[in-house]
């Protein structure tokens, strides 16, 4: 079976560095874009098993990338992991800030900001598995 795909929506040099190598170390094949707009690009590109994204990045937050994605008929399955350091997320899985957007599911999961590498490769397994793999 093919590594499952990650792509990291980070606009923290040394978290995507971190990321990247723990996941790769751990079997995972990976990528990385540090905003929005370029993650909508990798995944069209890339066909992520999972997108695992800050909610703070430049430009459109880590939460407006998950509407997006939501939105688009071919990603609306796409797990979407959403890291965040912010407690109000992390309290309410950012169904706050999605209560204009009634018509979408939330995050697959919510994982707080520092990671605990072992809780997100727990998180990675379950939404991976629940998600459909995606045409290459």
């Amino acid at each position: 079976m093919d590594a499952r795909r990650v792509l990291i929506v980070d606009d923290d040099p040394d978290i995507v560095v971190y990321l990247t190598s723990f996941l790769e170390d751990n079997g995972y094949e990976t990528r990385a874009a540090a905003d929005g707009a370029d993650a909508l690009a990798v995944v069209a590109e890339f066909r992520p098993d999972a997108v695992l994204t800050d909610v703070l990045l430049p430009g459109r937050s880590g939460l407006d990338l998950l509407v997006t994605l939501r939105h688009d008929r071919r990603t609306a399955d796409l797990a979407v992991v959403v890291m965040t350091g912010m407690d109000q997320v992390l309290q309410d899985d950012g169904h706050s800030y999605l209560t204009s957007h009634a018509d979408i599911r939330g995050p697959d999961a919510v994982i707080g900001k520092p990671i605990d590498p072992h809780d997100l490769l727990e998180v990675l397994e379950r939404v991976c598995a629940l998600s459909p793999v995606p045409a290459r």
